[in-house]
C-alpha cells in the first residue's frame, strides 16, 4: 500500500533507501595502511633492476661486471651495466630505458647532450645512476655504445674511474 508521499517521491523519479542496521563507522572498513621501511637496496638489486630494464627498453644484454676496474671496496657499492646496441635503434632503445627507470621510481636529477652524448643521471633511495647514450663516431665498435652506471651516495670510487661516468657539466 502506497502513501500519497511515496507514490510522489516515485513520480519524481527517485527514490533513497536508507539502512541503519550493519553500519559500520568508515576507520572500521578501510584497514590501516602500515608505512614499513622500505629495505635498503643493494649493488646486486640495483644491477639486476638496471639490467632488466635495459631490456626491457630495447637494449641488448649488457656487462655487468667490474673487470678492468682497479681494486677496491668501492666495488660493493656500484653497479654498472655497458652494451652496445646497434646505431638506428640505440638512441630509441635508450630514452625507453630512461623512461622505465622513471617508472621504478628513479628521478631525473639532470638531462643534457653534447658533443656526440646523450646524458642522463636519475637518483633513487640513495643511489644516483648516471646514464649516457654515445653517438656511433664517439665509441668506436659496432653499434652505439650505452653505459648505466649506478653508484650509492656514500661510495668513493678512484678518480679514474669516476671520470668515466661522472657528467661533466
Amino acid at each position: 500500500m502506497r502513501t500519497r508521499r511515496t507514490a510522489a517521491v516515485m513520480a519524481a523519479g527517485f527514490m533513497t533507501l536508507t539502512a541503519g542496521c550493519g553500519l559500520m563507522a568508515e576507520e572500521e572498513i578501510l584497514p590501516k595502511a602500515t608505512r614499513e621501511p622500505l629495505p635498503p637496496l643493494t649493488a646486486s638489486a640495483v644491477s639486476d633492476e638496471i639490467s632488466g630494464l635495459a631490456r626491457a627498453g630495447g637494449l641488448p644484454d649488457g656487462d655487468t661486471s667490474t673487470a678492468g676496474l682497479p681494486e677496491g671496496a668501492w666495488r660493493a657499492c656500484m653497479a654498472p651495466w655497458t652494451g652496445r646496441a646497434p646505431a638506428a635503434d640505440a638512441a630509441g632503445a635508450f630514452e625507453a630505458t630512461v623512461m622505465r627507470l622513471r617508472q621504478h621510481d628513479w628521478e631525473i636529477v639532470s638531462s643534457h647532450s653534447g658533443h656526440d652524448v646523450t646524458y642522463r643521471t636519475l637518483a633513487k633511495r640513495g643511489w644516483k645512476l648516471y646514464a649516457r647514450s654515445y653517438a656511433a663516431a664517439a665509441a668506436p665498435g659496432p653499434g652505439a655504445k650505452v653505459s648505466l652506471t649506478a653508484v650509492e651516495d656514500d661510495c668513493e670510487p678512484p678518480a679514474k674511474v669516476r671520470a668515466g661516468y661522472e657528467d661533466p657539466a
